[in-house]
């Protein structure tokens, strides 16, 4: 997957919480099927270790994490 996939990726998952966040006091998260969770875990994998997207994308897993505490 190309950085630029990636990029648009992460922005529409900060999109979508922000969103969600002003329709709801607890949004829910968006569920996701194995492939997509697959291709998820391999197009990280393939980002430098470096990459600013492997932040980015831990953050969000912790915000989805939140989520499911939040009532």
């Amino acid at each position: 997957m190309r950085p630029t996939a990636l990029l648009t990726l992460a922005v529409a998952f900060a999109a979508a919480l922000m969103t969600g966040g002003c329709t709801s006091k607890c949004p829910r998260p968006i569920v996701y099927d194995q492939a997509t969770l697959k291709a998820i875990q391999q197009a990280l994998s393939d980002l430098p270790l470096d990459s600013i997207l492997r932040s980015v994308m831990h953050d969000y897993e912790n915000e989805r994490d939140d989520l499911r505490f939040c009532r």
